[in-house]
């Protein structure tokens, strides 16, 4: 199979594009750079290890203040759904006062 550089991959020379302009249908072979894979481990150099283990404490500190800002909404909603609550059971008693005989749609 013959793959052919496309862009920022490669592509098989069956699966090009069509295109009108010859210099296209042969895109030059310009090989694309390597990506770096180094990660930083903890066993390499010391540099490494000492950012991976901010990036870590960072992490922890992020998580913690997600814990309390959500631990904060949901008490803001809790107290909105108890006002809900309490405003419906006003109106519940507010209309239990009228008996089955005095019902209000009578006067219509």
């Amino acid at each position: 199979m013959k793959f052919i550089p496309f862009g920022n991959t490669y592509i098989h020379k069956d699966d090009m594009p069509p295109s009108d302009n010859e210099e296209e249908e042969n895109p030059p072979t310009t090989p694309i750079p390597l990506v770096d894979t180094n990660i930083g481990s903890s066993s390499g150099v010391g540099g490494s290890s000492s950012s991976l283990e901010d990036h870590i404490l960072n992490l922890n500190q992020r998580l913690e203040e997600f814990f309390l800002l959500s631990t904060h909404r949901h008490e803001e909603v809790t107290g909105l759904i108890r006002g809900l609550d309490c405003r419906i059971s006003n109106l519940e008693h507010k209309f239990d006062k009228y008996d089955e005989d005095d019902d209000m749609s009578q006067d219509f």
